[in-house]
């Protein structure tokens, strides 16, 4: 007799490719294969293809994502050992838009703040907006631990611990008006100090306007506990001395993080004298990094930030089967 098993694996592997863009899973195939070969129909299988919830959210079926969030968020809450905890540094909320984690946060899943801000009047504008007894703000200056001199710019969200590269900015449309009102001496305190007694960082927060490395080379201990590091990177100097996006992503790739993806890139027209206003200068831009871990709570953390906060189902559902919750996304072989 021919042996037929051949056969039933290629047609499963021809569907899974087909329907959902991947080969089957070995699970999968095996329990698929072995229906064919009791004489279910390759129509059954399409129909189970069709019906997950893999194949609505690949095939963009409406509300399907909004679904899976409303459901997993649900479970997830029983399932974390302890509260998503965010560390925000430059922890500023600008008024015409939310703080990135946001999303996390109207899950109903528990949830703590820590965020960094110097501006004490930004702290204070924030608390009366968002009254949050689990949000803790600090007038801190993140630094290296050392005394710095800040530049308090024209457009407040610009103000920095690094002067302006004049040479850049007055090259570059919408940076060539940008100027320092006044400076101040400040002192700065180092991560790995602020952030001794924190047990886990889910998700952490860099928007400090070019002094990123310097807090990153004193936050070891801190990013060895830490899941997902939302960080603004620079390709082009804007700040004096500002170290650029290569140079982040060695150090995190170093300290055991992998570069996910960028949330959001930032260009510059150039002042080119003829009114031309073609964004053809790549300025800065926002990376998602994401740790390397074994844990089965940093896993189900990072798989809920990757979901909940960058709306990335695959990847958090690949997480999650990692930690023995993919069945939260639908896995029934996890």
């Amino acid at each position: 007799m021919p042996d037929t098993s051949a056969t039933h694996h290629a047609i499963v592997r021809s569907l899974y490719r087909g329907f959902l863009g991947r080969e089957p899973d070995p699970a999968g195939r095996a329990y698929w294969s072995a229906r064919l070969a009791e004489g279910a129909g390759a129509q059954e299988l399409v129909a189970a293809l069709m019906d997950s919830e893999e194949y609505r959210l690949g095939h963009g079926t409406e509300g399907s994502l909004d679904a899976l969030k409303r459901r997993i968020a649900g479970e997830a809450a029983g399932l974390l050992a302890r509260p998503l905890t965010v560390v925000d540094i430059g922890a500023q909320e600008l008024e015409t838009e939310e703080h990135i984690y946001a999303p996390l946060t109207r899950q109903g899943l528990p949830y703590r703040i820590v965020g960094f801000e110097p501006q004490q009047e930004k702290i204070a504008a924030s608390r009366l907006r968002n009254p949050d007894s689990r949000v803790t703000l600090h007038p801190t200056f993140i630094g290296d631990g050392g005394t710095h001199t800040f530049h308090i710019n024209s457009d407040d969200a610009t103000s920095s611990l690094l002067p302006f590269n004049r040479e850049l900015t007055s090259q570059l449309r919408d940076l060539d008006h940008l100027h320092t009102l006044r400076t101040e001496q400040v002192a700065t305190s180092r991560l790995d100090e602020v952030l001794a007694d924190l047990e886990a960082v889910d998700f952490l927060k860099l928007d400090i306007q070019g002094f990123e490395l310097p807090v990153l080379r004193h936050a070891s201990a801190v990013l060895a506990r830490t899941n997902v590091v939302h960080c603004e990177v620079a390709f082009a100097p804007i700040y004096a001395g500002q170290a650029l996006f290569s140079e982040i992503e060695i150090l995190l790739r170093s300290a055991g993080f992998h570069l996910l993806d960028f949330h959001s890139l930032c260009r510059y027209p150039s002042v080119d004298g003829g009114g031309h206003r073609s964004r053809d200068r790549l300025g800065w831009g926002d990376a998602v990094f994401v740790r390397e871990t074994a844990s089965t709570q940093d896993l189900l953390a990072q798989a809920l930030v990757l979901l909940f906060v960058y709306d990335k189902p695959s990847a958090a559902a690949a997480l999650a089967r990692r930690a023995g919750f993919g069945r939260l996304f639908g896995d029934t072989t996890a």
